[in-house]
């Protein structure tokens, strides 16, 4: 078991649930935490689909992911590491609604808009035309635009050093 700081105490198996933006279930699969404080909860999943190649970025069934999910930003992170070396391969980042956190589940509302990461620092936005498409408040639109500036900033940051 895993205690929050608010005393309260999850399991350290979790389910992640993917919601649409209209907060119907995508997909769920497990993991276990690794950590969990007041604004965030870090995951660690195995990539259980069979080798996907995607934009240049293998994801291989077995890869780790360390899926950060916060609580008070819009977007979520999953460091890709290598099932066989545990390299880094990149990370992969969703925008959307802050994730939430009930016991045992964490789940977020996705807003299609991704940006993929490679280490040598090169990135790449995806799935534009799809988050203009939703049916979203322009308020939220404004967020998750902001939320990915900050994202390419921030890895900006980890090219250079």
């Amino acid at each position: 078991m895993v205690r929050y700081s608010n005393n309260l105490i999850i399991m350290k198996n979790i389910t992640v649930l993917k919601l649409d933006h209209q907060g119907n279930e995508v997909t769920r699969y497990g993991g276990e935490v690794q950590s969990l404080t007041g604004d965030k909860v870090v995951i660690e999943t195995r990539f259980m689909a069979d080798d996907l190649e995607f934009h240049g970025m293998t994801f291989g069934k077995g890869d780790l992911f360390l899926e950060t999910f916060y609580f008070d930003r819009w977007y979520n992170i999953f460091e890709v590491h290598d099932r066989g070396n545990g390299n880094l391969k990149g990370w992969y980042c969703n925008l959307g609604y802050p994730a939430e956190i009930d016991g045992a589940v964490v789940s977020y509302r996705d807003l299609a808009l991704d940006l993929l990461v490679f280490p040598d620092g090169r990135q790449l936005v995806l799935d534009e035309d799809e988050f203009e498409a939703l049916p979203i408040p322009l308020a939220d639109k404004q967020s998750v635009i902001s939320a990915l500036r900050e994202l390419q900033i921030k890895f900006k940051r980890v090219e250079g050093g």
